[in-house]
């Protein structure tokens, strides 16, 4: 039966290789300790071709000084080649017959060495001297061809040792291990990076479960324990999500009632004075307390207009809009408000185009614009900036956010289109900077209801954007608004 766990395969495969370097030592061991044999009858038959060369080296010093000591060294040296031919064991082997025949040759050359001493005054020794030369020669080339021979022969199986062990390497250590390395990186890497695609998945938003196809343990423990933690996590994040809606909720119903009360308050007050004055014949101050009754009966609902539109908002329609044309149809709905003094200068890079639901990203711009308007004398100037993102951009981005002067995230690794309305106004001060983006705060007292920029920092957060102001007294005030290209 095939494991089911990595941990098993691998145990497996370790034993499989152990008993595979087992056998593949025992080869080699069996191999080296035959060439060691072979290096050691090298040596012997080495010390045998060095002895036939003593017994030539005694034999010519027998013919040049009739010494006897040398005769009877060259027999001493005969009977040691004798003796090592009689111990060896050559059966079997590709010098076997060289050797019969050096042994033959030897008993030759023995024999005419011995009739030599009887025949050395004879006049025939002349003749005995040749042959025994002769013979010698024959000696010498048989030891030397034995030599030769099993030199070679050392040399060969030495070879084919070498050629057969890295065969033998090849075939039972290498690429078992290479095809075992494929395999289990295949069977860890592609359950791994099916995890790794369910997980984006999960982060964005797509699927709430992960399914990977793998019959591992440990790759099944794996997903087990994400899809627990994500349970747990959904869990978590449900009770999260209805706390946050609670307290928004009690924000949102506190702003409110903050903010209503003011009017309503004005509203009463007028009319306590009215019903008092009602039948004072004063006329014109009767019509002033109705008309602050209509402007905070106005403003009330304008607030309660506010809060419904942000309540309902829907989904993004997202398509690509040229910059131009955004900025210009924008424009359109805001140049009933501009002063005729005021000037306003739009730059936006050629050819330029952002993916935004146009209406909402319009509603941005619109809320920015009238602030800008609001902040400047009516000499003032607004310029509106549309450009890619640049390093310097990203740089600045960075400091304000690290200020605490942006909302929002922007996504690593996205292109981004940025968005600037300026203002020459006198600034923001950083005591009120920090606050902007909070609901129901504003300083224009009653023309406010203090949802416009909170609006505006959750459409762009809605965008997966990132909305920063940079503002300087006396100097005006820039927003930043940073949006991804696609």
């Amino acid at each position: 039966m095939f494991p089911k766990s990595i941990a098993q395969k691998i145990m497996i495969f370790y034993i499989a290789g152990i008993f595979v370097t087992v056998g593949l030592s025992l080869i080699v061991l069996s191999d080296i300790w035959l060439i060691k044999q072979k290096i050691e009858l090298e040596g012997n038959i080495s010390n045998l071709f060095e002895t036939i060369q003593e017994i030539r080296r005694t034999e010519k010093n027998f013919f040049l000084y009739k010494n006897e000591v040398d005769y009877n060294d060259n027999l001493s040296y005969i009977k040691t080649v004798k003796n090592f031919i009689k111990n060896q064991k050559f059966e079997g082997l590709k010098i076997e017959n060289a050797i019969q025949e050096l042994s033959g040759t030897l008993q030759n050359y023995e024999a005419l060495m011995l009739q030599l001493k009887e025949n050395i005054s004879s006049p025939s020794v002349t003749s005995l001297e040749q042959s025994i030369r002769e013979q010698g020669k024959i000696l010498t080339h048989i030891a030397e061809n034995i030599k030769t021979t099993e030199h070679k022969i050392i040399k060969d199986s030495l070879n084919n040792i070498l050629k057969y062990s890295i065969v033998l390497i090849i075939i039972f250590f290498i690429i078992p291990f290479i095809l075992f390395g494929l395999g289990l990186t295949r069977l860890i890497s592609g359950p791994l990076k099916e995890l790794e695609n369910k997980m984006k998945k999960i982060a964005e938003g797509k699927i709430y479960y992960i399914e990977v196809k793998s019959k591992d343990k440990e790759i099944l423990s794996l997903v087990e324990t994400f899809n627990k933690v994500l349970k747990e996590l959904e869990a978590k994040q449900k009770q999260l999500i209805q706390a946050e809606k609670l307290s928004s909720l009690g924000t949102l119903m506190s702003g409110i009632a903050h903010e209503l009360n003011n009017p309503l308050s004005n509203i009463s007050t007028s009319c306590q004075i009215l019903l008092e004055e009602l039948e004072d014949s004063d006329t014109q101050y009767k019509k002033e307390l109705l008309q602050a009754i209509e402007s905070q009966t106005e403003r009330a609902k304008n607030i309660i207009k506010t809060v419904l539109d942000f309540s309902r908002r829907r989904e993004l329609k997202k398509e690509t809009i040229p910059a131009q044309t955004l900025i210009k149809d924008t424009i359109i709905f805001i140049k009933g408000e501009l002063p005729t003094k005021m000037n306003l200068s739009v730059e936006v890079e050629n050819s330029l185009s952002i993916y935004a639901d146009k209406q909402k990203i319009q509603q941005v711009l619109l809320n920015l614009i009238k602030n800008a308007i609001q902040a400047c004398d009516n000499n003032g100037e607004i310029k509106i900036k549309v450009y890619s993102s640049t390093q310097e951009a990203l740089d600045k981005h960075l400091f304000l956010k690290k200020e605490g002067k942006c909302v929002g995230e922007l996504s690593v690794n996205k292109e981004f289109i940025i968005i600037e309305v300026q203002d020459n106004g006198p600034g923001i001060s950083p005591e009120i900077l920090s606050k902007i983006f909070e609901p129901f705060f504003t300083t224009k007292e009653s023309k406010g209801s203090g949802l416009g920029l909170f609006i505006t920092q959750e459409l762009i957060r809605d965008h997966e954007g990132c909305i920063c102001v940079d503002s300087v007294a006396d100097r005006g005030t820039t927003f930043i608004i940073m949006l991804p290209k696609e």
